[in-house]
């Protein structure tokens, strides 16, 4: 009996990107959805990433860094989703044998953003 061959799946590199906004770092390709720090717009318009950090393919071809204060020269376009508030985050203080206490709360407003291109 002969075996029956496979054929071999090749998946074709994927372009990535890392991107700085709001002093955080997002690691992006088209089609991601990222929350990050509110931005201003409607939903629906789009956003231009103009801090990329590095930028590249899957697979170790094509990567590029970006040095110290220099542009890459790729740029990462999204689109505006939503603008939305990320869980409440608790605050509680207290001071021992003081009778000291203090609770509070806080939301973040976020931004979702759909990665829609990463051009190299």
């Amino acid at each position: 009996m002969a075996k029956k061959e496979q054929a071999a799946v090749v998946e074709e590199p994927k372009v990535f990107a890392i991107v700085r906004t709001a002093g955080k770092q997002y690691k992006v390709s088209p089609g991601t959805k990222i929350s990050i720090d509110t931005v201003e717009g409607n939903p629906g318009d789009k956003i231009t990433f103009s801090d990329v950090l590095m930028a590249g393919k899957t697979g170790g071809s094509e990567i590029k860094l970006a040095a110290a204060g220099k542009s890459l020269g790729v740029t990462v376009t999204g689109r505006l989703v939503a603008h939305k508030r990320d869980k409440k985050v608790i605050i509680f203080k207290k001071r021992l044998k003081g009778g000291y206490t203090k609770k509070q709360g806080h939301r973040q407003d976020k931004s979702e953003i759909v990665i829609e291109s990463v051009s190299l």
